[in-house]
């Protein structure tokens, strides 16, 4: 990353990176504004956006006239949702030139035609198009401070804290022993197993003053992060302790550049179900249990969109 872009924070560049649209603002010498929307392409050090060919006049539009006498501009990307909880803004602010030929005009091209599938019907032109590079010099990213339960601590686990992340575990899990079929397979692990599993990805401990009161774990698997065994105690539950603890795996999977997440949920246990669509995941897919007659049902959350 750029020196613009070093220490903006890991959910900011995963917006940048993975929105479908910006705000591009340019201005011309005497500082009349204008603002456009684009389509654009984020590669870590400078952003991309095409102009669609328009026959004859394709260098000739406004915002190119504006960046050669004044190359400094701004480019936003938000979230919006009625949800104010949910809202977020990333800015960019930098210089901009615009490139007609060369190694950097042809690779913007394609990483374009690589992130919008539209433009492989458009078929941007590589021989008369043009494509603003934005320099970042400054990034501003805001979002509303997460809702933390008061007094709880949500921290990473390391290896040599398994035992620590399977007692948590099983304690969270121990009011389904004796009550679902297929018994969950959470309650026989072992901490070789937690250790193993943690190996694949990470966990998350939750604390309340020195007591541990939760933990959860999560895979990151290709094409997706698998969250699993989340787990509260039941004197810490209905605080938001689970909802912390799901907030920080989101937030592992961005920083590793993954768009997507995914857990499991038993359609025996409608509740679990409820909490999580609450949370912002739908059902993906769902069949029966490999090992009895329950149902697993299979979440999905999209986490270029879904910031918080």
């Amino acid at each position: 990353m750029t020196a613009g872009v070093a220490g903006t924070p890991a959910w900011a560049v995963a917006l940048l990176r993975d929105a479908r649209v910006g705000r591009l603002a340019t201005a011309d010498a005497a500082g009349h504004p204008l603002a456009v929307p684009v389509c654009y392409a984020f590669d870590g050090a400078r952003v991309y956006s095409a102009v669609d060919a328009k026959p004859k006049s394709t260098r000739n539009l406004r915002r190119l006239r504006n960046i050669a006498a004044n190359p400094y501009v701004s480019l936003v990307v938000d979230v919006w949702d009625e949800d104010w909880s949910r809202l977020c803004w990333v800015m960019v602010e930098g210089r901009a030139e615009v490139l007609t030929t060369g190694p950097e005009f042809t690779g913007a091209i394609d990483r374009l035609v690589e992130k919008y599938p539209q433009y492989r019907q458009l078929r941007l032109d590589r021989q008369q198009g043009a494509v603003v590079a934005v320099t970042p010099e400054r990034v501003l990213a805001w979002r509303p401070p997460p809702q933390r339960p008061v007094g709880i601590r949500i921290e990473p686990a390391g290896p040599e804290q398994a035992e620590v992340v399977l007692q948590a575990m099983r304690r969270g899990f121990e009011q389904y022993r004796g009550s679902l079929n297929p018994p969950s397979s959470a309650l026989d692990e072992t901490v070789e197993d937690v250790r193993a599993a943690m190996a694949r990805g990470g966990a998350f401990i939750a604390s309340d003053g020195d007591a541990v009161v939760g933990s959860a774990r999560y895979q990151l698997r290709p094409g997706h992060v698998y969250a699993e065994r989340v787990a509260v105690d039941p004197g810490a539950r209905g605080r938001g302790v689970g909802a912390a603890l799901m907030r920080e795996i989101e937030e592992a999977g961005r920083a590793a550049g993954y768009a997507e997440i995914r857990i499991g949920v038993r359609a025996s246990l409608p509740g679990n179900l409820r909490f999580y669509e609450g949370l912002g995941y739908r059902t993906l897919a769902s069949g029966p249990h490999p090992r009895g007659p329950d149902y697993d049902m299979t979440l999905s959350k999209d986490l270029r969109t879904s910031i918080l």
